[in-house]
């Protein structure tokens, strides 16, 4: 009987002082020794004999009194049909590990490892910008290439609601915790098991707030091969308040990941944003042949199946380390 690894990684997720850098950490130690959870030691002393940079990490921040909340979380997780995709498992993109070492998903989670493209823009989209962005949404679908978008209203749901009528896939990625996750009714009638993947990094109870939604942007990115930007405002309005649109394609721009910008010439109100993110680096984009286009940029292949290691017993056990015995 070996240890769940899904529950090891909530477990150290849930954990009081165990945050995103120190989970890297012990992924890391994990990886370079070549070690599975399941042969670490239950009591600390020795795993601060066996395996002293483990301990360093863990030892005192395991609190047995936390198992029985933790589990039923955990539980929850599974009875949702939720899955824990962290550093390490078959799915996980290596080149996030930095952004969110453990990820949250529901659907088909090989979709983290599509050639994807992100499209994002206003809430308040205009109704020329929400036909532009269904076409483009629709013609990527059709290059085989997923739709990455947030869950908002405007740009974020034609996007998805176009790529899945063209009989393609999307990821929608949340600004909240996976267990706020409500189906929209325009949503119903696909199938989300294979055609839509929704992913969080955040605690799976965790409400919406601002600041979440802009932490939300760099996930967006960086599981895209490009950002599309519709619409968007200036980086802040007269109120001071920012754009989440101009956060995303800023973002994007610094991770040096290729940023489309709708030619504000296209659209009869130009958005003062675009035009100025297009002379920040973005490159101007004509509607007509964009999917076109931005195809050239990236390099897409065949999907193909990703093997499942089911690396999960049926039982869970205490954790190593989590035993009340520390002798």
């Amino acid at each position: 009987m070996s240890i769940n690894r899904d529950y090891f990684w909530f477990r150290l997720f849930k954990t009081r002082d165990i945050g995103p850098k120190l989970l890297v950490s012990v992924a890391e130690i994990l990886e370079a020794d070549n070690l599975n959870p399941e042969i670490l030691p239950r009591s600390q002393k020795d795993l601060s004999t066996q395996f002293p940079e483990l301990a360093k990490i863990l030892n005192s921040k395991i609190r047995t009194e936390d198992r029985e909340k933790v589990s039923k979380a955990y539980e929850e997780l599974k009875r949702r049909g939720i899955n824990i995709i962290y550093l390490g498992h078959p799915d996980f993109p290596p080149h996030i590990r930095e952004i969110s070492p453990i990820l949250f998903v529901k659907g088909q989670q090989k979709r983290l490892m599509s050639d994807s493209v992100a499209i994002v823009g206003a809430r308040d989209v205009s109704d020329k910008g929400i036909c532009i962005a269904r076409k483009l949404a629709g013609d990527l679908a059709g290059e085989g290439i997923n739709v990455v978008s947030g869950y908002a209203k405007g740009v974020d749901s034609e996007a998805h609601l176009s790529a899945l009528e063209a009989e393609g896939t999307t990821t929608l990625v949340l600004p909240n915790g996976i267990n706020q996750l409500r189906q929209k009714n325009a949503f119903k009638k696909f199938n989300w098991d294979q055609n839509v993947l929704a992913v969080s990094q955040f605690d799976p109870d965790t409400k919406w707030i601002a600041r979440n939604a802009m932490a939300r942007n760099k996930l967006v990115c960086a599981l895209s091969k490009a950002v599309v930007v519709i619409e968007s405002g200036p980086e802040r309005d007269v109120q001071g308040k920012m754009s989440g649109t101009f956060n995303a394609a800023k973002t994007a721009l610094n991770m040096d990941i290729p940023l489309f910008v709708l030619n504000p010439s296209c659209l009869d109100n130009p958005p003062k944003g675009n035009e100025t993110l297009i002379e920040l680096g973005g490159y101007s984009l004509d509607p007509v042949n964009g999917a076109e286009e931005i195809a050239k940029h990236i390099s897409v292949e065949a999907a193909g199946t990703v093997p499942v290691v089911n690396q999960n017993s049926s039982e869970q056990m205490l954790l190593p380390f989590e035993s009340t015995q520390t002798s």
